[in-house]
């Protein structure tokens, strides 16, 4: 496992460094947010640690411009914010999970492992499915992640299109809350479960043009993608 980390918290950061080289990954580190590009331009990486307040640039716009860089690159917040604005803006913008200061080095290998395992086996669940799904008027793709209409393509995040794909698995049926987010993120956190809202949102703003689609809040439950 390479390992991106950008902390201008010293004393965190080599511990947290030395604890995962001890685990067999591969560590780079910099206090400095404004060279994390370059350093990503310059050597490949399989995740990134980010903290969030930091000088020069903040974590969130650091995650952004790594996301427009690579949007597949997975990203973990590390951080002493604690109010859960922080946490639902982190998880918004993409990240795969918010770990608050102090935590348990254990535990962030064991989160960080997790995180590499559902990706590889995203990874290789997608590269089986080349096969177009019909939705509606929509064509989907869930290897390139495209969902087109016409001559429109729209690209999709990489949540957004397992969200999509989920949906779809259960198509006229319920979605489970639950499972959707074991399925994305590994776990039932309430902030990932709001966040979740957010994707389901976008997800009925790209199929607004086929009136015979519509994703249903099911109370208490999850989601239902009816097409009529």
């Amino acid at each position: 496992m390479k390992i991106l980390m950008i902390d201008d918290e010293f004393e965190y950061a080599e511990l947290t460094k030395e604890y995962l080289e001890a685990k067999g990954a591969y560590v780079k580190y910099s206090p400095r947010p404004d060279l994390a590009l370059a350093i990503l331009q310059a050597e490949s990486f399989d995740i990134c640690l980010l903290d969030v307040k930091m000088p020069l640039k903040d974590g969130f716009t650091l995650a952004e411009d790594i996301k427009a860089l690579d949007e597949n690159m997975p990203i973990v917040f590390l951080t002493g914010q604690t109010l859960k604005e922080h946490k639902i803006k982190g998880l918004q913008i993409g990240a795969d999970d918010y770990i608050t200061k102090p935590y348990s080095l254990e535990e962030l290998y064991l989160r960080l492992v997790a995180i590499m395992r559902r990706y590889k086996s995203s990874y290789n669940k997608s590269a089986e499915k080349t096969n177009m799904i019909q939705v509606g008027n929509y064509q989907f793709f869930p290897e390139s992640r495209e969902l087109n209409i016409l001559e429109e393509k729209i690209k999709l995040s990489a949540i957004e299109a397992k969200l999509l794909h989920l949906l779809l698995l259960h198509k006229n049926d319920i979605l489970k809350r639950d499972v959707a987010l074991q399925s994305i993120w590994g776990d039932d956190d309430y902030y990932k479960a709001k966040s979740m809202n957010v994707y389901i949102t976008k997800l009925r703003q790209y199929l607004k043009s086929d009136t015979n689609i519509e994703i249903l809040n099911v109370h208490g439950e999850g989601y239902r993608l009816v097409v009529k």
